[in-house]
């Protein structure tokens, strides 16, 4: 749900600024609260010790997958852009089987493809009035492809550092490089705020930044690859939900469709009755 909000977010703010400013913007601020949260727990954040992990993941999550989405959103409408995120289900559990050999039942590769089906309906029902673009489009699905590789990634970290410390650090090095992007595309697309981007802004930086990625880490590392990816479908059902309550975008029927079938394949894809060792709970899942 705080992702839709994302996207949403996002929209508005092409106007604002340039999509690789406000990139460059979020992770100032959010590397920030999350060096400050980890401060104030009493962990520590080793960034030169890890930092090739840590680049590693600041570029596909941070860079890639962020600035990809944000330049897709200033080319496709909020709604179609979540129904085009029906792709990083796969791309996680892909890259979570080939980078962090994550088990992944049968079961679940079944309900994604359930999920997909969904997505199917989704696109379809998205039609071209919407005033997407290919090029957007294409731009949003390399977001997805980063997603997974982050993910993937991360699971491979999680013996050697906390959910906490993983997105921090991750943060901290993604800023640098996502800065650097986004004073370059002041040339071509100065920053024009109101009262309404602020918000957006601010939402961007601790929502959707701080609390989501937190919340995400932990999920993965408690559950796996896997069992995570499903739940990554919601995303473009709340997001066109949002689009239509907040932004006055279109739905159609087929979507509302497509959308109950992608909550049923997340839902029965969480309805596995028992773990695979590989996925058990491990001493660095996020503490409660």
């Amino acid at each position: 749900m705080l992702w839709a909000g994302n996207y949403l977010a996002g929209r508005v703010l092409r106007l604002s600024m340039g999509p690789f400013t406000l990139n460059g913007i979020r992770w100032i601020i959010s590397a920030m609260i999350l060096w400050i949260i980890v401060s104030k727990r009493g962990e520590y954040v080793p960034l030169r010790r890890e930092w090739k992990a840590f680049l590693l993941l600041g570029t596909f999550g941070m860079v890639l997958f962020s600035s990809f989405t944000y330049w897709g959103l200033s080319m496709v409408p909020a709604g179609e852009a979540g129904l085009l995120s029906g792709f990083t289900p796969l791309a996680v559990l892909v890259a979570g089987f080939v980078i962090a050999r994550d088990t992944v039942r049968i079961w679940q590769w079944l309900m994604v493809a359930v999920s997909i089906t969904g997505e199917i309906l989704l696109l379809g029902g998205a039609g071209h009035a919407s005033g997407g673009s290919v090029f957007g489009a294409l731009i949003l699905i390399g977001a997805a492809l980063s997603w997974g590789i982050y993910t993937a990634l991360g699971r491979r970290y999680r013996h050697r550092l906390s959910a906490l410390v993983l997105t921090t650090g991750a943060a901290i090095w993604g800023a640098v490089p996502s800065a650097v992007l986004g004073i370059v595309n002041l040339a071509t697309h100065p920053i024009s705020l109101d009262s309404q981007s602020i918000l957006a802004l601010l939402y961007i930086s601790t929502m959707a930044s701080v609390v989501a990625f937190m919340m995400w880490s932990a999920g993965v590392n408690e559950l796996g690859s896997g069992t995570a990816a499903p739940y990554l479908n919601l995303l473009p059902v709340f997001t066109a939900l949002l689009a239509v309550m907040l932004l006055h975008e279109s739905l159609s029927v087929s979507q509302l469709e497509g959308g109950l079938i992608v909550v049923a394949g997340a839902v029965g894809a969480a309805w596995s009755k028992e773990a695979p060792h590989s996925l058990k709970k491990t001493p660095t899942s996020m503490p409660e």
